[in-house]
């Protein structure tokens, strides 16, 4: 690596052609990302609506929660992303729609902002592109973020967008470049707890480099930080309003038992590889000499930290935050027993860590002459991606496993009508993937939510009027009290009364009823 960033391998072309110049590459690019990343994003978003409109994993319990505006919903999870989904639902109503429009307007913002580092980072506008590319071979962005995300989808772009500040910091530190900092750093600590991770890594690379530091550790920081504290206030009173809020995130974080903190050191050295597979497998499959480089870079690092005489290096720096976000996980796994977590959480705190991985590619032998064959099979692997996507969506059986797209929601739905429930009546479920789905079917319903994980709207102070009880038929009766505990119901003599609604799954060549689903329904008056 060479300072500012530039490399070897023949980047640096478009920074080195002058300001205007520069401009014109980066625009170019840009409109290479956003005519690629539009076409992904109707193509996926087009099949989903057209394949079901019934909400998966994390989306249906974000559902019960916006029913109504709160300072926030659960201390574990900070409620940017609920804000952001009830504006959007006054608009779309509780919908399948305004899940997708945030998820993929999100994926749209964080490849801009991904391209943009990556063109100040490596001042090509093709090896810029690759990087946008790349993220394709991220397992967690090219199949799961489609289902399985949510505050996650914000993180990403805060991550990313306070990366291009920094970068601003670094290359201007005028003023108002500290007060974007200041406005993104709050928002960001509003969209998910490994945001502020993210910021613990970026400041903690920036300090190993003199160079860096100079430039951006400055006292107009405390503007940045006066701001993004007023952002995130409203926020931050709510959390520190009540002590059970602390003890829900203590919770959340382990009980550091040495159990514990052995699945944490665990997690803490594997995250970033399973994270990023299998890019982190193909990049050296593709680029001959790739290892070697990138272990080069690794030592080089510990050289040049502290050095006051050594020029800033950003590809240097990206890679810091990386290794800086394996030691913070290692240190909460020690401490406080922090592991056993999904892949996906890792997304903020890596998903900057591509830049430095195409660098690499970019500086290794040969690394030009193959950007056209890691373009291909990017572009392959994305390609495959949507077809299994679609076969999963379409086809179920023998497909999926769970195969929640077709679950017959809107069967349950007139089944609930025919015994005599009011469509602006109150719904009760234990479970928040039923919970979720009915409140789309029933827009003007109150949705209460019981089980682990409560959850009443302000507007029901009490159970009255017309009420539902819904719950799947196969959940045992000690699951169905313990989900009705603490919502006034009906009692297990009532509950014993309910009528099983067993309704059918239509499939593509197989008899409709082929599969059931089979709920208990109890709609009474009060």
């Amino acid at each position: 690596m060479t300072a500012d960033g530039g490399g070897t391998g023949g980047g640096g072309a478009a920074i080195a052609s002058g300001p205007h110049g520069a401009a014109a590459e980066r625009a170019r690019g840009l409109l290479l990302v956003l005519a690629g990343v539009l076409a992904y994003v109707i193509l996926h978003v087009g099949f989903r609506m057209l394949a079901s409109d019934v909400l998966g994993e994390d989306d249906t319990l974000e559902q019960v929660l916006v029913q109504d505006l709160r300072l926030g919903y659960e201390a574990r999870q900070p409620p940017l992303y609920d804000w952001v989904l009830y504006a959007v639902q006054q608009l779309t109503g509780p919908r399948l729609v305004s899940f997708l429009a945030i998820k993929y307007a999100a994926l749209t913002a964080t490849a801009v902002l991904i391209y943009f580092a990556a063109f100040r980072i490596l001042g090509d506008r093709l090896w810029a592109v690759l990087t946008v590319e790349s993220l394709a071979l991220i397992y967690q962005i090219a199949w799961r973020y489609h289902e399985g995300f949510t505050h996650e989808v914000l993180a990403m772009v805060a991550v990313t967008a306070t990366l291009v500040a920094f970068l601003r910091l670094y290359d201007h530190g005028r003023l108002r470049d500290y007060i974007l900092f200041g406005v993104v750093t709050g928002l960001g600590v509003m969209t998910e707890p490994n945001y502020s991770v993210y910021q613990m890594c970026l400041w903690s690379a920036a300090l190993l480099q003199p160079a860096i530091a100079a430039r951006t550790v400055r006292p107009l920081l405390a503007v940045s930080l006066a701001i993004a504290l007023l952002i995130a206030s409203p926020w931050l009173w709510w959390l520190v309003s009540d002590t059970a809020h602390w003890d829900a995130i203590w919770r959340a974080t382990g009980r550091g038992a040495l159990k514990d903190r052995a699945i944490g050191v665990k997690d803490a050295l594997r995250g970033p590889i399973m994270y990023l597979l299998p890019l982190v497998a193909i990049l050296p499959a593709v680029f001959p000499g790739y290892a070697a480089t990138a272990w080069a870079d690794v030592r080089g690092l510990w050289a040049g930290i502290g050095r006051r005489d050594a020029p800033a290096d950003l590809e240097r720096f990206v890679l810091s935050t990386l290794l800086a976000g394996i030691v913070l996980s290692l240190v909460g796994g020690v401490v406080l027993g922090i592991g056993g977590y999904a892949m996906h959480v890792l997304m903020p705190l890596y998903v900057t860590s591509v830049i430095w991985l195409i660098a690499v590619a970019r500086r290794s032998p040969r690394g030009a002459g193959r950007q056209a064959l890691f373009a291909k099979l990017a572009l392959a692997i994305a390609v495959i991606a949507l077809l299994a996507r679609l076969a999963n969506m379409f086809i179920h059986d023998p497909v999926c496993g769970k195969c929640r797209w077709g679950i017959p929601y809107d069967g349950l739905a007139r089944a609930m009508l025919e015994r005599g429930f009011a469509p602006e009546g109150t719904i009760v479920a234990i479970d928040d993937e039923l919970a979720g789905n009915l409140r789309q079917l029933f827009p003007q319903a109150r949705v209460v939510l019981g089980g682990p994980r409560p959850f009443r709207p302000e507007s029901v102070r009490e159970l009255s009027g017309n009420i539902a009880y819904v719950w799947d038929s196969k959940d045992p009766p000690a699951k169905v009290d313990a989900g009705l505990a603490g919502v006034p119901g009906p009692g297990r003599a009532a509950l014993a009364k309910s009528d099983l609604v067993k309704v059918g799954w239509t499939h593509l060549w197989k008899p409709t009823g082929y599969r059931t689903s089979d709920w208990q329904v109890l709609v009474e008056r009060r």
